[in-house]
């Protein structure tokens, strides 16, 4: 029996045979290279940029504003009926979630907007390789290409 188990082969492959694939993180760090788009594109893309973050902005605002005023006991939203309490303290927790998420993204923006100035918007921060234009129209603050960020959400990242 031991004799069988000598001519068996590994379950996973090992050695120098094993022929290793490199995912898109483990890859050396990329060249900084220059966007790939015009300087016309580059004022589009920074004029959607800044729409967006005037809009989110005024969101935040907004849901930071009305959290307050639910957990200050304002005269017209004052309260007796637990229930109607707990619902409060909900509704400011879920505004106050929303903005930290407004929040988030604005920082996004922020970032893609030096991205622009720095000249290297539209170049994926792992890869270094062009982020597609469909990709970016969709989702204007994407500093990852797809395939980046397929592998870090595969990751967990």
């Amino acid at each position: 029996m031991l004799g069988s188990l000598k001519n068996m082969k590994p379950l996973i492959a090992s050695g120098a045979a094993v022929k290793k694939t490199v995912s898109v993180l483990d890859a050396e760090a990329p060249k900084k290279i220059k966007t790939p788009f015009t300087k016309r594109q580059l004022d589009a893309y920074k004029a959607i940029l800044l729409a967006k973050r005037a809009e989110l902005l005024g969101d935040i605002q907004h849901l930071e504003d009305e959290a307050l005023k639910s957990g200050t006991g304002d005269s017209a939203h004052t309260t007796n009926h637990i229930t109607e309490q707990g619902s409060d303290n909900y509704d400011q927790t879920l505004n106050l979630n929303l903005a930290a998420v407004d929040r988030k993204r604005l920082a996004e923006i922020d970032e893609a907007l030096q991205r622009i100035v720095d000249k290297t918007y539209g170049a994926c921060m792992i890869t270094g390789e062009p982020i597609k234009k469909a990709r970016l129209d969709e989702l204007p603050w994407a500093k990852y290409s797809i395939k980046a960020a397929q592998e870090l959400d595969r990751r967990g990242y």
